[in-house]
């Protein structure tokens, strides 16, 4: 029972997260999708696109299109696996660093804006359970 009431908290949860800290940051030049497959690639550089296809929950012909406007803009590149060339994999380049790095600052500046409404002891509290979020979701792995 408490396991289902948890489950149907996270359903309700990550929308709401969504729409009340995420909705309407915008970062120019990419997309949901390119963002999120950049984000992947920092933290599991040089997988094969099926590795990412299986992670985004999308066909990989639908990940080639994602990925060939970040391998145009040098975001990232893509490189053959040494063992079998038949394999692509992605890499971060430099630049595409760079550009994670600067949306992050961009999100985070446009959260802390939406954030002025709380108060200390709001934030504190919410400071306190993220950090136990954190901590419970990291047995997880």
């Amino acid at each position: 029972m408490e396991r289902e009431r948890l489950a149907e908290y996270l359903q309700t949860f990550l929308p709401m997260f969504y729409k009340k800290l995420m909705k309407g940051i915008n970062l120019p030049g990419v997309t949901k999708q390119q963002l999120w497959l950049l984000y992947l690639v920092e933290n599991h550089d040089e997988r094969p696109m099926s590795f990412y296809s299986e992670k985004m929950m999308i066909p990989k012909s639908n990940l080639t299109s994602v990925a060939e406007k970040l391998i145009e803009e040098g975001l990232i590149e893509r490189r053959y696996d040494p063992k079998d060339r038949r394999i692509i994999l992605l890499k971060l380049t430099d630049k595409g660093k760079d550009f994670i790095e600067e949306c992050r600052e961009k999100t985070k500046q446009a959260i802390f804006k939406k954030l002025e409404i709380l108060d200390d002891e709001d934030v504190s509290r919410l400071n306190k359970l993220f950090e136990e979020i954190k901590y419970i979701f990291n047995k997880m792995e």
